[in-house]
């Protein structure tokens, strides 16, 4: 019994938990009265000291749910929820556009601009991907978009939480932009071989990929050369940030790189551009843009 030896017994092992932003401020001063009072009930006996810390841990129960309620208050209005459900619906529409012969009018197509005036696309294509839906791998492509947006979920609104909520909007865009210049570039490139007027060459691609490059290199940039743990696949590896960075860009520039050169430079505008989403979000990390 405490009575019974010489320690100062001072609740070290009771967590207090701050109920308001005051509190918190004051939290020192807290703490001072919070172990004066602890020696006042120690001197009245054990019976009293036992009260003393049910109360103290019905406070810190009390202060844990209202933390809990706050935290899920402030997510039903997370930009990044809204953004992600664009996401799901429109890539899915995609889908049946895409089986009903009408990508265009989500795609970005520079032969559907001029020839059909598909303006709107420069939006659409930022939330969704170029899938062919007669492909037989198409189930599994369709599995592995859905696991890296859950990631990029997570990393989204890990960055909402710091930034706010009109950054993470703004910084998907930027990077969905940057993504755009990189496709206009590139389908320019290839005019001699594959005129913008000709029907034949409908190329319609999906940006998606730019801004999720954009919102994951985001959190890349401050550690370039820190080495920290990430998962390839269900495997975790430590590499530094750099690493990392150049295997995502070596990646799209690989298959980039085999498929327009073995089957049809058209590839090029499949995998190329979205590597303008992370010049995007280097920009804006380097800049200081929309957080000045």
């Amino acid at each position: 019994m405490p009575e019974n030896h010489g320690c100062t017994f001072e609740l070290k092992h009771v967590p207090v938990v701050s109920t308001t932003p005051r509190e918190s401020r004051q939290g020192y001063q807290k703490k001072a009265l919070r172990k004066a009072d602890s020696r006042v009930y120690l001197d009245k006996g054990p019976r009293t000291l036992k009260k003393y810390l049910r109360r103290q841990e019905k406070y810190r129960t009390k202060s844990l749910r209202q933390m809990r309620g706050y935290s899920d208050k402030i997510s039903q209005y997370k930009a990044t929820d809204i953004l992600f459900f664009l996401i799901i619906s429109l890539s899915i529409l995609a889908v049946i556009f895409s089986l009903s012969n009408l990508g265009e009018y989500l795609f970005l197509s520079l032969n559907a601009v001029a020839t059909k005036f598909t303006l709107h696309t420069f939006i659409t294509s930022l939330f969704i991907d170029k899938f062919n839906p007669y492909d037989p791998f198409f189930f599994f492509s369709i599995i592995f978009i859905f696991i890296m947006l859950f990631f990029t979920y997570k990393i989204t609104r890990f960055i909402e939480m710091g930034m706010g909520k009109k950054f993470i909007v703004k910084l998907f865009l930027i990077s969905g932009f940057f993504s755009i210049v990189f496709y206009i570039l590139l389908r320019l490139a290839l005019l001699a071989y594959y005129p913008i007027d000709d029907p034949l060459y409908l190329d319609g691609v999906g940006l998606l990929w730019g801004g999720i490059y954009g919102l994951i290199t985001f959190t890349i940039f401050p550690s370039m050369n820190r080495e920290t743990s990430a998962y390839l696949t269900f495997v975790r590896f430590r590499m530094t940030g750099k690493s990392f960075l150049f295997m995502i860009i070596f990646i799209r520039v690989f298959f980039g790189l085999i498929y327009g050169l073995s089957i049809s430079p058209l590839y090029f505008l499949f995998y190329l551009p979205e590597l303008g989403g992370i010049l995007g979000s280097y920009v804006v990390y380097k800049y200081r843009i929309f957080t000045k």
